[in-house]
């Protein structure tokens, strides 16, 4: 798998990828046509599972039937409210959705569907909680990463229960 950032600041792309050879990610910048580095990722992390969670989002991206919810995700710096949410996301399968004011009444709170709008566009970790799943009651609704990339999203997992036109 090959990841390729850009900097806001900066005309330098990044590619990032795990060698099973080295048991390590490896980065390479490029400036235009010019290598100008090539780097081992530093820190200390599982690169095992670490490899597996890209694996899978690669898959998933393909297409595949890959169930991100079996990872553990890290929500410990949401608010209460947010991490129920959050947690109540990872239980809405693929290829279904959920509509804002019924995920807020199912957490007890009707009136709240703008506060779960709010608690979803600040997911820190987007598919593997997979809030693009949440609709509004007319339409796809909102989504951190964009309105286009929820509907692709959507249709990669055939998802055919949302309400109102993709």
């Amino acid at each position: 798998m090959i990841t390729i950032g850009t900097s806001s600041n900066s005309p330098t792309e990044t590619a990032c990828f795990y060698s099973e050879y080295l048991g390590r990610f490896v980065s390479v910048a490029l400036s235009g046509d010019v290598v100008c580095q090539v780097a081992l990722a530093a820190g200390s992390f599982n690169a095992r599972t670490t490899a597996a969670a890209a694996g899978a989002l690669e898959s998933y991206l393909r297409g595949e039937n890959v169930d991100l919810g079996t990872f553990q995700v890290n929500l410990g710096n949401r608010s209460a409210f947010e991490r129920a949410v959050l947690q109540s996301v990872r239980g809405i399968p693929r290829g279904s959705t959920a509509t804002y004011s019924g995920l807020a009444a199912r957490l007890g709170k009707p009136k709240a569907a703008r506060a779960v709008g709010n608690a979803l566009h600040h997911n820190p970790v987007p598919l593997f909680v997979p809030c693009h799943r949440v609709v509004a009651a007319s339409g796809p609704g909102g989504f951190s990463w964009g309105v286009d990339i929820k509907r692709k999203l959507l249709l990669l997992e055939s998802s055919r229960s949302v309400v109102g036109p993709l």
